[in-house]
């Protein structure tokens, strides 16, 4: 019973984020969906297990139409609430699930001198004829998180690029490739004086000579922001 109800908090969020996506609850009668999420969430103690897994099917099996009809044909500005929603998988979730194991470089959470931007050491196994292979990289991007305010929303300020300059040197004298991932609607709106322009171009000046392979990822990259 216990799977269910993590499927069923699972088909709840997925009708919140078509909430979100379409800013409107009327759209696809989502508000009726949510109110039977809810239903099902007060009915758990109530019904078998058989009889809440067909509801529960059942509901999921709309969800998924919609979800499927909400893809077909998404506007520019759905686009963008998309790429913008504290549901959206961040950096931190990809260190967690795409690598095999990750430290944080440079400070953690509030502890680093610039939340929005991350930079942490991760391995990446890759298995041939079943022996595993171990090879280092250097990721670095920023965190939007999930609606922690600390984080700017991925908007990272002068001395946040001045790190990601800094590792990736670091990345080139330990000769291991960087994977950058974007998650910016752009740059911090500070004042000129600590020199925005300015880092921006000694990072894309740094990224000219280096010597390691380079990938970027790219899920939000606005003005002024995309520059790692």
């Amino acid at each position: 019973m216990n799977d269910l109800i993590k499927e069923l908090q699972s088909v709840d969020q997925r009708i919140g984020y078509l909430i979100h996506i379409k800013d409107n609850s009327e759209w696809g009668n989502l508000a009726e969906f949510q109110e039977k999420a809810e239903q099902l969430k007060n009915a758990v103690f109530d019904l078998d297990k058989a009889e809440f897994g067909a509801r529960l099917e059942k509901l999921e099996d709309s969800v998924r139409f919609l979800e499927e009809r909400c893809e077909e044909g998404l506007t520019a500005m759905e686009r963008v609430r998309i790429v913008r929603s504290p549901l959206r998988f961040s950096l931190k979730d990809i260190l967690e699930n795409v690598y095999e194991e990750h430290t944080e470089l440079g400070g953690e959470g509030e502890a680093n001198i610039d939340p929005a931007l991350v930079v942490a050491k991760a391995n990446i196994v890759r298995r041939i004829k079943k022996k595993p292979y171990t090879s280092p990289v250097m990721i670095i991007g920023q965190e939007v998180g999930h609606g922690e305010e600390f984080r700017n929303g991925g908007s990272c300020k002068p001395w946040g690029n001045e790190k990601a300059m800094r590792y990736m040197k670091v990345a080139e004298t330990e000769g291991i490739p960087i994977h950058f991932y974007v998650f910016t609607p752009g740059s911090y709106p500070v004042e000129e004086y600590p020199g925005a322009a300015q880092q921006i171009a000694r990072n894309l000046y740094t990224m000219t000579k280096l010597r390691v392979p380079m990938i970027s990822v790219i899920s939000e990259g606005g003005s002024g922001g995309a520059r790692l």
